[in-house]
């Protein structure tokens, strides 16, 4: 199977989006004559998506203190903002040093 790529021509800034074609071959020529190259797109090619489904027992909880069941983040978010309240999430390390065994590097 063959790997899809983008295509830039650096002489006219012409583009081209998911080129499906394989490992070996040569760069095309662009309509302005030059050899298109291979690059890099410059998002993300998937979406980060808003659902989820935490349930919270301090915070965020109902004002009577019973849990409450956010199915977005963007309600959770809402909601913190109307009582004040920040996102603060803090790094601990181990005894033997600063990395986290639930650390991952994603490359």
């Amino acid at each position: 199977m063959s790997p899809l790529y983008n295509r830039c021509c650096l002489n006219c800034g012409n583009e081209r989006i998911d080129v499906w074609e394989p490992i070996e071959s040569k760069d095309p020529l662009c309509e302005c004559g030059t050899l298109m190259e291979r690059g890099y797109a410059s998002k993300a090619p998937s979406v980060i998506g808003d659902e989820c489904d935490v349930t919270v027992k301090h915070g965020l909880c109902h004002p009577d203190g019973t849990p409450r069941r956010f199915r977005s983040k963007a309600e959770m978010a809402k909601v913190a903002k109307a009582r004040g309240m920040t996102n603060y999430v803090q790094h601990q390390g181990t005894r033997s040093g600063d990395k986290s065994k639930h650390t991952v590097r994603w490359v």
